[in-house]
């Protein structure tokens, strides 16, 4: 097991991760086979998230990518302490530790950055990445109300930042 920053040449693999992992979980953004991003255009957004700044590690086991993490800093100057995150791991992979390993990755790159504050969202009912959060020294912060709409019913989220 590996942890180390998403590269460009990791486009195709990255973008099978995601795919899987969507599809593996109600509570990621987009829904199984909503992304249409092509491997092209995967590499470009790699591309430009380096130029901006924002941060991407990948799990690497036996050469598959199994999990990720990424962090966007904020463009706008009264943003740019914070860190947006996001966080995958296939379920296959989960109890190993992975998410720990992430997010530390992730809070010390952020940090040599001059980021103190990390935030997400998390859907309520999302136990074990709540677990991982807390255990991360992240807070609720507040609580959204019908924010998601997955299968027909509406589900709340969790506010959640880490502030350094």
């Amino acid at each position: 097991m590996e942890i180390r920053e998403l590269r460009i040449d990791d486009a195709e693999k990255f973008l099978n991760l995601i795919n899987i992992t969507e599809g593996e979980t109600p509570y990621l953004l987009y829904e199984k086979g909503e992304r249409k991003t092509t491997i092209e255009q995967e590499k470009e957004i790699i591309l430009k998230g380096k130029k901006n700044g924002n941060i991407a590690f990948v799990v690497v086991e036996k050469g598959r990518l199994v999990g990720f993490v990424w962090g966007g800093i904020f463009t706008e100057n009264r943003r740019k302490h914070c860190l947006r995150v996001a966080i995958a791991i296939l379920q296959e992979s989960t109890g190993k530790g992975y998410g720990t390993k992430l997010m530390n990755a992730l809070e010390k790159e952020a940090l040599k950055k001059g980021i103190i504050r990390f935030e997400l969202d998390v859907s309520v009912k999302n136990k074990i990445a709540i677990n991982l959060y807390k255990k991360m020294g992240f807070i609720i912060e507040g609580e959204r109300k019908n924010s998601y709409l997955i299968d027909g019913e509406f589900d709340d989220d969790y506010i959640m930042a880490k502030i350094i």
